[in-house]
């Protein structure tokens, strides 16, 4: 059964994550947020370019389905929320974190995966982990030992 960690933000950001990063060890799943973000956070330290950020987030949150930096980087985007879908949020959730499930088990096939969003990135931080604890206990993941989330 996968296990399933709180971590502090400082912990998200830290050398061995960023390592972990440019390895198949570690699935980071965050916001795509182009600005003072995760997201731009992790992308710089594998060397994308600001504009190749922005261009990532742009086309995750046009779509509204998570994007995969598969095979290039083991991080997939999540969209921010619009509130145009507030109506469909919980399925909207849901349907995204399978996505980012789905990917785990055909392309990443990491040990750990940390799912870090911004704040403003949802309205519900308390209802996008809940969600994702029910998915991660009627979809397990094969070979994912921990589970971190912020």
């Amino acid at each position: 059964m996968t296990q399933v960690k709180n971590i502090a933000t400082l912990e998200i950001t830290s050398e061995a994550n960023l390592t972990a990063l440019k390895t198949s060890k570690l699935h980071v799943v965050c916001s795509a947020n182009s600005e003072n973000s995760f997201c731009s956070t992790f992308l710089s330290s594998v060397g994308e370019s600001a504009p190749s950020i922005k261009r990532f987030c742009d086309t995750v949150n046009t779509k509204y389905e998570p994007g995969c930096l598969f095979p290039r980087h083991t991080l997939t985007l999540f969209p921010l929320f619009r509130s145009d879908r507030a109506g469909t949020e919980e399925v909207d959730l849901r349907k995204f974190i399978q996505d980012v499930f789905l990917a785990q088990v055909k392309y990443f096939k990491s040990n750990a995966m940390l799912f870090c969003f911004d704040a403003a990135s949802w309205p519900d931080m308390g209802r996008v982990k809940s969600i994702l604890l029910e998915e991660l206990e009627a979809h397990p993941l094969p070979n994912v030992e921990t589970v971190y989330f912020y």
